[in-house]
C-alpha cells in the first residue's frame, strides 16, 4: 500500500502549469506509486523527469520505467551535488524523509538545482509540528519564500516553497 493517496498526488501535480520544457526532479526513497504517477504526467506533457533514488536495490527494479524523458539515478545525501549536470529544475519533489540533522545542509545543496522562481515540495509526516516549524525557518534562511502547506494526504502534509529570483547567490 502506498504512503500517498493517488488523489493527493494528482492534486499536487495540478499546481504545475502546462508550460513546455518543464523539468521535474524527485528525491525518493521507495514511493513507487508517486514515481509512476509523476512519470505518466511528465510523459504526457513531454517534461523531463529525473528521479534520485536513495535505495540502490530499488533503483535496479525501476529500469523498466526509464523512457526518453524519464531517468533514474542513485543519490546519497552526503553527495556534494544531487544532480550531475548543471540543469535547473522547475519543481523538486522530496518524498524521501530528510534526516533532521542534515535538513539545513540539504536545503543549501538543493537550492542550486532549482530554477529561479521554481518550487520545492516536501512531504512531511503530519503531527511533526516541531519539524514543520523548523523546516519553515530553514527554508527562509536558505532563500525560499512564500512557504505554504497543503493538507491533501491522510498522513502527510505537502510543504511548498518558492526559490526567489536573485536570492542566495
Amino acid at each position: 500500500m502506498s504512503k500517498f493517496e493517488k488523489s493527493g498526488i494528482l492534486e499536487l501535480l495540478s499546481i504545475i502549469p502546462n508550460h513546455p520544457a518543464t523539468r521535474i526532479l524527485h528525491i525518493a526513497e521507495d514511493e513507487i506509486e508517486f514515481i509512476e504517477t509523476i512519470k505518466k504526467f511528465a510523459e504526457n506533457r513531454d517534461y523531463e523527469y529525473l528521479v534520485n533514488i536513495l535505495d540502490k536495490h530499488l533503483l535496479k527494479g525501476l529500469e523498466d520505467l526509464k523512457s526518453k524523458n524519464v531517468t533514474f539515478k542513485y543519490m546519497d545525501f552526503k553527495q556534494r551535488r544531487y544532480v550531475n549536470m548543471a540543469k535547473l529544475y522547475d519543481f523538486v519533489f522530496v518524498t524521501a524523509p530528510i534526516p533532521d540533522n542534515i535538513l539545513d545542509e540539504f536545503l543549501k545543496k538543493i537550492h542550486s538545482h532549482i530554477r529561479n522562481a521554481g518550487n520545492i515540495i516536501l512531504l512531511l509526516e503530519k503531527d511533526r509540528d516541531d519539524k514543520k516549524y523548523r523546516l519553515y525557518k530553514l527554508l527562509e534562511k536558505n532563500y525560499f519564500v512564500a512557504t505554504n502547506s497543503l493538507d491533501i494526504f491522510r498522513n502527510y502534509e505537502a510543504i511548498i516553497s518558492k526559490k526567489m529570483h536573485g536570492w542566495g547567490g
